[in-house]
């Protein structure tokens, strides 16, 4: 799989575009319009929902990065306080949760995601501890619940077109209020439109006071968004 590594260490947009056919297939799933694949070819294992590429781990070093959007966040984290907490919304494949868990050992981390097949495929084939912080539940409901965070880590994409809720006042209302003060908001906000970036430009200042970070990743559709409370 060398070929499909990059100098950087990310991987290349071959494998992200070939990834649905690559490797062995290790399990499989269709509940309605949404299939689950999980697929692996020598040290790479990866997790794709209706053949779209979610997330690629390394097995023998999981809390390296390579999503080129996670190296962008990673280089955001690195330079702001650790964090002791922090929500991540959206699983994957358990890349995020992995690298935190391993760059900061003394913060707990609790992951939403509300596919209960998503959780099943990280704790049966991505070295997820049965234990972990890891919840199916509904993201407002899981902002409803009082708690605060020293981040807030959103990565939510399934598909290119963004969740509705990502558009609306209450779900930054509910994101601000559940961020300690000094906190951070980062987002990886995956779009083709301008018009949907300069929507959530709008959102993030009407709703937290402040102009948002924004770092386009290079050759890919990622925006890496970050926000202090």
């Amino acid at each position: 799989m060398g070929e499909f590594i990059t100098h950087s260490g990310t991987i290349s947009n071959d494998f992200v575009d070939r990834s649905h056919q690559l490797g062995h297939l290790l399990y499989w799933h269709k509940q309605g319009r949404n299939s689950i694949q999980v697929r692996q070819e020598k040290s790479l294992r990866w997790l794709l929902i209706n053949n779209t590429l979610q997330s690629v781990v390394e097995l023998n070093h999981p809390e390296h990065l390579l999503f080129p959007h996670l190296k962008t966040f990673a280089s955001r984290w690195q330079q702001v306080t650790p964090p002791t907490s922090v929500l991540e919304l959206g699983l994957g494949a358990g890349a995020i949760r992995d690298y935190l868990n391993a760059t900061y050992p003394n913060c707990h981390i609790t992951t939403i995601d509300n596919n209960p097949d998503v959780i099943h495929c990280y704790k049966r084939y991505f070295g997820g501890d049965p234990l972990c912080d890891v919840n199916c539940v509904d993201v407002f409901k899981a902002l409803q619940q009082g708690k605060r965070y020293d981040w807030i880590v959103l990565d939510l994409f399934s598909e290119l077109e963004p969740p509705i809720f990502l558009f609306q006042h209450q779900f930054y209302r509910l994101l601000r209020a559940a961020i300690n003060d000094g906190g951070r908001l980062y987002i990886n906000f995956l779009t083709e439109h301008e018009s949907q970036l300069k929507q959530l430009q709008h959102l993030l200042i009407t709703n937290f006071g402040k102009k948002p970070f924004i770092e386009k990743v290079p050759d890919y559709a990622n925006m890496i968004i970050e926000v202090k409370r």
